[in-house]
């Protein structure tokens, strides 16, 4: 049950408080009051001075703005650092690229420089560079009493026939050409072309000559085709491809797909 009391109490801004009492069903009571007049409450309201939120958002905006400095000075960073990381990685790899190509060219040099080395040599062993001082072993009143050890030097132009055949006379002969069918008695020393090696020769054997008859093939073709066209005391330097000699079949101290160098001298053409 509400009990509605008027209370004309004066206030010193004289205004009406209405109290209203309230009785529950059990005989307690308790009070209501209300202000009139738009009295002021007593609850301390928080003061702000003008401009004051204004201030405080600028402040946010400036902090949200550092922040965002500072991230993007951030990320700067890392962008220059992995530009830098990449550019250190292509540089590497070019560098390791020009060191590959540099070692490629110098072992392409080298091998050109030893396969001109070899052919040097190779030629050597059958025809001497033009100027150089000449072995004149093969004379009428120097007769070798063995076989040397490696190819006289020799110079001049060589005939090479169409099967690689290669000769050239150290010395012309007297009489009539040798040619398919006769007997030819000769003197010979082997050498091979790589390094000069000598093999065989009948000067090795007391001089004891070698007779055959040209066209039967009682010797390997290369030597047999060399010996056309000597006449008797002529000598004859013939360099014999492995395809007219023994192949890629070893032969005793010949190995496999040799070229070989023979000196011959003619001591009877019939």
């Amino acid at each position: 049950m509400l009990v509605l009391s008027l209370l004309s109490e004066c206030h010193s801004n004289g205004t009406l408080s209405l109290q209203l009492f309230a009785k529950n069903m059990q005989g307690e009571s308790y009070s209501m009051s209300q202000t009139l007049k738009g009295q002021k409450d007593s609850t301390p309201q928080k003061s702000r001075r003008p401009g004051q939120r204004q201030q405080e958002r600028l402040v946010r905006l400036a902090r949200r703005r550092r922040r965002s400095q500072i991230w993007t000075s951030i990320i700067v960073t890392l962008v220059v650092i992995a530009l830098a990381s990449v550019t250190y990685w292509q540089y590497q790899l070019y560098s390791a690229r020009v060191a590959a190509d540099r070692a490629a060219k110098a072992t392409v040099t080298a091998v050109a420089a030893a396969a001109a080395t070899a052919t040097s040599i190779r030629q050597s062993c059958f025809i001497a560079p033009a100027g150089t001082k000449t072995d004149n072993i093969y004379s009428a009143t120097a007769t070798p009493s063995a076989g040397p050890t490696t190819s006289p030097r020799i110079t001049g132009t060589p005939v090479t026939l169409k099967d690689g055949l290669k000769y050239i006379d150290i010395t012309v002969g007297k009489g009539p050409a040798a040619k398919k069918g006769s007997a030819v008695s000769v003197e010979y020393t082997l050498w091979l072309q790589d390094g000069c090696k000598k093999i065989d020769s009948s000067y090795d054997r007391k001089g004891q000559p070698f007779t055959l008859t040209l066209g039967k093939g009682q010797v390997i073709k290369g030597f047999d085709e060399g010996l056309i066209g000597m006449k008797k005391g002529g000598t004859r330097r013939l360099l014999i491809p492995p395809v007219l000699a023994y192949g890629a079949q070893a032969q005793g101290q010949i190995p496999a797909n040799s070229t070989l160098i023979f000196d011959v001298t003619a001591v009877s053409v019939k």
